[in-house]
């Protein structure tokens, strides 16, 4: 099985990229994995928690971050992620109350973990060891491999450059997706290796930098 990095041959971007993982959400309460998009494109949106998560993060990107560009979104189509983008948009309102577009695109989806789907959320820990030691046992378990992401994530990204210049981007996404997409950005060769990089954090805006 053969994986493309569509980060791989690119030296230099022409615009700015932000990995926002969505708020908490219903199924981050609920302490339950939700990576089915049949599920998840309907249900388990975000919190009040994670709603004024989003809202009071994104206030603090427009203190550290202060800048004339003007805003792409691009969202996962699922519940929660489309209520961080929602929610992003609108505290992103210009003084006329103009708010940026929202895209979404199905590149920026959960990973889906199969057999997990819709179990204790503990069991994240037993999929990433796996990613890293056995991945045809998660293979046979139906959970979608890490390179499965990276490229579906970093054809995303080439395509943005073509279609983009000097633009700053959030991709509102989920957390594996996320940290999967920055082994690519970073040159981690491996993309099980994603559990390296730090945490994201629920709600965090993360600048996402080509090495």
């Amino acid at each position: 099985m053969s994986f493309t990095n569509h980060l791989s041959d690119i030296s230099s971007l022409r615009n700015k990229y932000f990995a926002v993982r969505h708020g908490e959400s219903e199924a981050n309460v609920a302490q339950i994995i939700s990576s089915n998009p049949q599920v998840g494109t309907e249900i388990h949106g975000l919190s009040s928690n994670g709603r004024s998560q989003v809202a009071e993060n994104t206030k603090l990107f427009l203190q550290n971050y202060p800048s004339n560009n003007s805003y792409v979104i691009i969202s996962s189509d699922f519940r929660r992620a489309r209520e961080t983008a929602d929610n992003l948009a609108s505290n992103l309102s210009d003084s006329h109350g103009n708010k940026p577009s929202i895209q979404l695109d199905k590149r920026l989806r959960e990973r889906f973990f199969g057999i997990y789907d819709g179990t204790s959320d503990k069991n994240y820990d037993i999929i990433w060891k796996t990613d890293e030691e056995n991945p045809i046992k998660n293979l046979n378990e139906q959970v979608e491999p890490v390179e499965s992401v990276r490229e579906r994530t970093t054809a995303l990204i080439k395509e943005l450059e073509d279609k983009y210049e000097n633009q700053i981007i959030f991709l509102v996404s989920h957390g594996d997706a996320l940290q999967i997409l920055q082994t690519a950005f970073e040159r981690i060769p491996n993309a099980n290796q994603q559990r390296y990089l730090k945490h994201l954090e629920r709600a965090e805006f993360r600048p996402l930098l080509l090495k």
